[in-house]
């Protein structure tokens, strides 16, 4: 008796061990939740009804590759299923370019077409086209190779029909549903009476032919049950609706098209089906949106954004009449780079060479050098740029062709000097020592945003000079201004402010910037001048220029007048010990009461299409 009692109770205990051991495990009947802390009465978040029913399931329709078919278009769409990963694929025909009786040809493009799908990752189900299934050599080879021509399946508590549109191998527009396969389709639906949803696949779309069979009949079938019908052939899409049901006439995977887009029905697509309780949800995803993980590379981001042209500017100090400017190629991507350059027209510049082409071989420079000469006599700063058009083609190692495109603006630039000061400056916001401001923005400058309510230098202009020292570069400027707009914690939108463009780098580079890379390549001062003598400038994000840096500014009868230091250190960090010259920008926005604003700049702003190379260089007058 004592025997059989500890008998029982080790059985108990071990049954609790193996409960206790498999009671956590979470039904895999079940949906998956969310678990995330919920405490609180507001959250970032939407809701945690996540869209995971275990019932719904995804699919793809692949439709016509052939009848004039674009090579490697079918097969971007099998990497790109891959991708995407449905649960399987169906097709709706032409699958081969066929058309023939010669046995050796068709096995040929059959086991071409199923090295295709050997690659795909999930099951493919065939329907024939015409151009698989066009004579009884072709249906003959079809029965050897796939079986039947049409058949069913059921997943999921769906029914899906793949037909053979085919089987009186009549060709185009004559396509039908011959007896035994109405007999075949009317036992199918009479079997599978309770799923919830039909689907049918077919190559052409039996519903706009007049002698289509047994099509009208197998309709007559359908009334009372839900269903989908997807089929192709004519190589455009059209959602057509029928018995109150959707009826889908596919475009192409990579057969003859016009490709004229979504308006004409003309693309390369692959269609995406999500079943639900409720029913097909279909999207249509060309392929030319559908992009693996490697769409941009570090190493692609680094091509795309790497400057391919540098241009040696001619600087004169009286007059023009020609130059040769210096155009150096540089492609430092593995790949080669297909570059055309091409120049545009001036009222002022004739190029010696209108176009020049050249393939430039991966991480190599070439360098091509282009004469200029004036078309008529005009003043050195009147000159009218020429624009220069580039562009750049890479044969990239996905089989990408990717093209660049840009615009660069060439002229003779005024080759502007500043001088060393012996003088002491103290910055006050006077502009006492200053010997002359020989620099001017106003109406003959570049006028930008509410052009038409500027009324030239009554509205407001500008003048200005630079110089420099063994500690600093100074930059002295006066603003005249018949509307003074400040607000001391209002944006710089909405009130007058100065821009201060200083690119230090030596001249090869800083001639060529395009305005990119502010605070880092170039200094970007922004600021709006000090409302009283206990308030300071407003400068935008301070914290990201050099250390050191001195502003200050004082009202003026005119308007207001600035000093500003910025350390040689800075100077010598950018453009080395021995620097040589400097490029700068100013621009100033006029806001008025009436709250129009107007930018009036000293030359084109960097990153316009009207900038042009080395505009705004300043040369020191005295050497160190």
């Amino acid at each position: 008796m004592r025997t059989s009692l500890i008998y029982r109770l080790l059985l108990f205990c071990f049954s609790l061990i193996v409960f206790s051991d498999t009671a956590p495990a979470q039904r895999t009947d079940q949906p998956a939740r969310i678990i995330v802390d919920q405490s609180g009465s507001v959250h970032p978040w939407s809701h945690l009804e996540v869209n995971n029913d275990p019932d719904n399931f995804q699919f793809a329709i692949v439709t016509d590759r052939t009848g004039g078919h674009r090579p490697g278009i079918f097969m971007d769409a099998i990497e790109k299923l891959n991708l995407l990963q449905p649960e399987f694929v169906v097709s709706v025909g032409d699958l081969i370019e066929g058309y023939t009786r010669d046995e050796e040809e068709i096995h040929r493009q059959w086991d071409e077409f199923q090295g295709f799908i050997g690659q795909l990752q999930m099951p493919f189900f065939y329907v024939p086209g015409n151009h698989d299934y066009i004579n009884e050599v072709m249906a003959s080879i079809w029965e050897e190779k796939f079986g039947p021509s049409y058949y069913h399946f059921v997943y999921r508590d769906v029914l899906f029909l793949c037909l053979n549109s085919e089987e009186a191998t009549k060709g185009p527009g004559m396509g039908s549903i011959e007896k035994p396969q109405f007999e075949y389709i009317r036992k199918v639906l009479e079997e599978n009476r309770q799923v919830k949803w039909t689907f049918f696949f077919m190559h052409q779309p039996l519903w706009i032919h007049d002698n289509a069979g047994y099509w009208k009949d197998i309709e007559h079938l359908l009334l009372d049950r839900e269903y989908t019908v997807f089929a192709s052939h004519h190589h455009h899409y059209v959602k057509y609706t029928r018995n109150n049901s959707k009826y889908f006439m596919l475009a192409t995977t990579g057969g003859t098209s016009q490709l004229r887009g979504p308006n004409f029905g003309e693309f390369d697509h692959v269609v995406w089906v999500t079943m639900t309780q409720e029913g097909p949800v279909i999207a249509n995803l060309l392929l030319e949106g559908i992009w693996h993980e490697n769409v941009v590379t570090e190493e692609l981001n680094q091509m795309m954004a790497a400057s391919r042209i540098s241009i040696e500017p001619v600087f004169e100090e009286t007059s023009f009449k020609e130059g040769d400017f210096k155009i150096k190629i540089t492609n430092d991507a593995n790949y080669p780079m297909w570059t055309i350059l091409r120049f545009g027209t001036s009222r002022h510049l004739n190029p010696q060479i209108v176009e020049y082409q050249e393939l430039v071989p991966p991480n190599s420079v070439e360098q091509v050098e282009v004469n200029l000469s004036l078309r008529k006599n005009v003043r050195l700063r009147d000159i009218e740029p020429i624009p220069l058009y580039a562009w750049f083609i890479y044969q990239y190692e996905d089989g990408r062709e990717i093209k660049l495109d840009d615009r660069y603006a060439l002229a003779p630039v005024k080759k502007e000097m500043f001088d060393r000061t012996e003088r002491e400056v103290i910055l006050d916001g006077k502009l006492d020592e200053w010997p002359g401001l020989p620099f001017r923005g106003n109406y003959k400058s570049v006028i930008t945003d509410d052009i038409a309510e500027y009324r030239g230098d009554y509205d407001a202009h500008y003048e200005f000079n630079v110089m420099y020292d063994d500690q600093y570069l100074y930059m002295g400027m006066a603003v005249w201004d018949d509307e003074l707009v400040q607000q001391q914690d209002g944006s710089f939108w909405t009130q007058d402010a100065v821009l201060i463009n200083l690119d230090a780098r030596p001249s090869h580079a800083s001639a060529n910037g395009r305005g990119n890379n502010r605070f880092k390549d170039y200094l970007y001062l922004n600021f709006t001048p000090s409302t009283s003598r206990r308030n300071p400038p407003v400068i935008y994000q301070e914290e990201r220029l050099p250390e050191g840096i001195r502003l200050v500014t004082s009202k003026s009868v005119q308007g207001f007048d600035m000093e500003l230091a910025i350390p040689i250190n800075y100077i010598h960090h950018m453009g080395g010990e021995n620097w040589k010259n400097i490029r700068l920008n100013v621009s100033y926005s006029d806001v008025d009461k009436n709250a129009s604003r107007t930018g009036i700049w000293w030359y084109p702003e960097w990153s316009s299409k009207n900038n042009f190379i080395g505009s705004g260089m300043l040369f020191k007058t005295l050497s160190e």
